[in-house]
């Protein structure tokens, strides 16, 4: 019998390299992205979106037999970047000197990464923003550290499961995710669940991925070199 489970790919991309990484990534984007990247204030910021966004490219052009510059996108109905003509489905998040790529044949799939950040107060946060019995667990945790690491791995499943929904936003942190591997979104409201599963990523990040609907699926982890 024929194994049907889905298997996705999601792509480790460091985007703290040097100067010269970006610049030559920066030759790779359209003008949509490099308008998006000229928005940038601080510099750290700018040369960062630049690696995302080229490693995007040049993995995606090694998926589909393209050169980075080839690669095509669209806007989906929700706001959301695909490929032009859907396929392969990705995904793409970054966070402070992190960015993940999501790659799926056949399901919508969504990705998100959170760094690990001293200044966050994850108890205040999760009070405000989930859903009382997590709070409680976020609090629960014997010292910050902990408290901190509780809360990046509730707040990226719930972005993850909301990204495959296509209702990214405030309303999805009241979708329930602590000791579940299916979750149901708020916002846009369905009777759809969405599988979401850990991705491992370096020390100091929490990351997870979903795929639309309940079948089960696998991660493989793959470290992308700028």
């Amino acid at each position: 019998m024929t194994d049907r489970t889905d298997r996705i790919r999601v792509w480790v991309i460091r985007t703290d390299t040097a100067p010269e990484t970006a610049e030559n990534y920066e030759s790779l984007l359209d003008e949509d992205e490099t308008a998006h990247a000229a928005d940038f204030l601080q510099e750290r910021d700018r040369h960062r979106y630049l690696v995302a966004h080229g490693a995007r490219r040049v993995i995606l052009g090694r998926e589909l037999d393209l050169e980075p510059q080839a690669v095509t996108f669209a806007v989906d109905a929700n706001g959301k970047p695909e490929l032009a003509g859907g396929v392969p489905h990705i995904s793409l998040a970054h966070d402070g000197a992190l960015a993940l790529l999501a790659v799926a044949a056949r399901r919508t799939v969504g990705v998100d990464v959170c760094r690990l950040a001293e200044s966050l107060d994850p108890v205040d946060m999760s009070e405000r923003y989930f859903l009382p019995f997590e709070a409680r667990y976020v609090a629960g945790g014997h010292d910050l550290l902990e408290q901190t690491d509780r809360y990046a791995r509730l707040w990226t499943r719930k972005e993850a499961a909301a990204k495959v929904a296509g209702g990214v936003g405030w309303a999805n942190t009241k979708a329930a995710v602590l000791q579940r591997d299916l979750v149901a979104c708020v916002e846009p409201a369905g009777h759809h669940r969405h599988r979401v599963l850990p991705v491992p990523v370096p020390s100091g990040y929490r990351a997870a991925v979903a795929l639309f609907g309940e079948a089960p699926f696998q991660v493989e982890v793959m470290d992308f070199e700028a």
